[in-house]
């Protein structure tokens, strides 16, 4: 009788195990695509959050450049240009293809805007801001980061 007892335990509890792998493969068909969502969010977040560093560092790079009294406009653009180019974003990877736009406001002590660093007095100052499309650097789908342009910080500093 005792032999019968444990046979039919052990025919219980595989049986009840088979059922166990049933449940597990239906748990897991709810939980891998919520799982992989936020998965691919967390990659195109972060490659946003990225992209944002590298706007800030340019419009710094060209801020920087804007400040010094003998460069211009056309220096700014260059040298955000370049530090863009220097993190892999060239123009030919842009849809549109172009480098986005880079926007510099030069402000003298009165408060005017001047069209060009170049002729701006000491203390004047200086605002760069970078931007380029969202689509040049999507990774995964529309869903994460929306919107058409993504910009930098506006960056300011004092001529000197």
């Amino acid at each position: 009788m005792r032999a019968q007892n444990i046979l039919s335990r052990s025919r219980y509890s595989a049986a009840k195990r088979c059922r166990r792998w049933g449940t597990a493969a239906v748990e897991m068909a709810f939980i891998v695509p919520i799982l992989g969502l936020i998965v691919m969010g967390m990659f195109e977040l972060s490659r946003g959050v990225m992209v944002k560093q590298i706007l800030t560092g340019a419009a710094r790079k060209g801020c920087r450049t804007g400040i010094i009294h003998q460069y211009g406009n056309s220096d700014i653009i260059n040298d955000a240009t370049n530090v863009m180019r220097d993190n892999s974003f060239d123009s030919t990877l842009f849809n549109p293809p172009t480098v986005g736009s880079i926007t510099i406001t030069v402000t003298d002590p009165n408060g005017n805007t001047l069209s060009d660093a170049l002729d701006a007095a000491p203390g004047s100052k200086v605002t760069v801001q970078v931007a380029i499309p969202v689509t040049s650097f999507k990774w995964v789908s529309m869903y994460f980061l929306t919107g058409t342009m993504f910009e930098s910080d506006s960056v300011v500093m004092m001529k000197q």
